[in-house]
This record gives structure tokens, C-alpha cells and sequence, in this order.
């Protein structure tokens, strides 16, 4: 059973606000983080106003995300996934889900998603895990799931996509 974690080399590595500020989220909307790990993401997203709904397979963290008024799901991402949300969020979570999934994530996505956004690794093999999965291929993913890209950003060691439901 694997473990989707957000590594503990985040910090360093990008600015949460510039990804936040990207992202254009307004307030009041809902807003799935899917791999939320210790919820850094969905702190951030909250404190702009989002309704936040934390989903990981392991629920470590819940509690203090609860408090925060954040909601928690404990979910296997490649399982079903219920709910529909404005954006749907992955932060280096999406180049496991390909390799264990690809198939019923994509399903997921197109079911509860209106906006995707997508952090992951970029071809930098500085850290981090040694696959990785190439901006253009997430691009063509989410494409036949009818998602077209509206923006994107490199970071050093990340891109960032983001997609609406056509």
C-alpha cells in the first residue's frame, strides 16, 4: 500500500503563495486538495476563503485540519471519489497516481472536477522521487478527459498546470 506524502523537501523548494495566487481562487469555493499530506496546501487555500476538503489515505494529520475547519476524507486516490468541486488540487501527487491508476484517477477527475491544478516535478533531478512524469504527457491526460490548459508556470524544480473542464 503506498503512501501519498508530500516530501518534506516542499519548503524550500517553492513559494506557497505564488502557487496560491496563481491558482485565482475566489471565496466560498470548493476546493479538493487529493494527497493533502500534513495540509500546508490546504491551509493556504482556507485562509483565501476556499471550502477546503483534505482527501489522503492516511488520516495523520486530520485532526488538526479538522480544527481549522477544514474537511477530511481518508481515501485510496485510486479508489472512487465522491463530491463535486470547483478545483480539484495536486501537489506531487499526480506522477504516483499515473504509474499506480492512471486509468480511474483520470475517471475521478472527470467526475468531480470543474478546475484541475497540477504541481508536480519537472525533469531537475535534484531530489525527489526518481520517476517523473513530463508536463506534456499531463497535458494530453487531461485532454482526453476534455480539461484544456488555461495557464502554466515553471518553478524550479515544479511546473504548474492549470485546467478547465471544456
Amino acid at each position: 500500500m503506498h503512501h501519498f506524502h508530500h516530501g518534506g523537501y516542499g519548503n524550500f523548494v517553492y513559494d506557497i503563495n505564488e502557487i496560491i495566487n496563481f491558482l485565482d481562487l475566489k471565496e466560498g469555493m470548493k476546493v479538493a486538495d487529493l494527497g493533502a499530506g500534513d495540509g500546508r496546501f490546504s491551509y493556504a487555500f482556507k485562509e483565501k476563503g476556499a471550502v477546503v476538503y483534505a482527501f489522503d489515505v492516511d488520516d495523520y494529520y486530520f485532526k488538526e485540519m479538522e480544527k481549522k475547519g477544514i474537511k477530511t476524507v481518508k481515501v485510496n486516490l485510486c479508489e472512487k471519489i465522491d463530491g463535486e468541486f470547483d478545483l480539484v488540487f495536486m501537489a506531487n501527487v499526480y506522477h504516483d497516481l499515473v504509474r499506480e491508476c492512471k486509468d480511474s484517477i483520470l475517471e475521478n477527475l472527470k467526475r468531480i472536477a470543474k478546475s484541475i491544478a497540477i504541481l508536480d516535478f519537472n525533469e531537475k533531478r535534484v531530489f525527489g522521487p526518481p520517476w517523473r512524469v513530463k508536463k506534456e504527457e499531463v497535458i494530453d491526460d487531461m485532454k482526453k478527459i476534455c480539461f484544456e490548459l488555461v495557464k502554466q508556470k515553471d518553478l524550479t524544480y515544479h511546473y504548474l498546470l492549470l485546467f478547465n473542464k471544456k
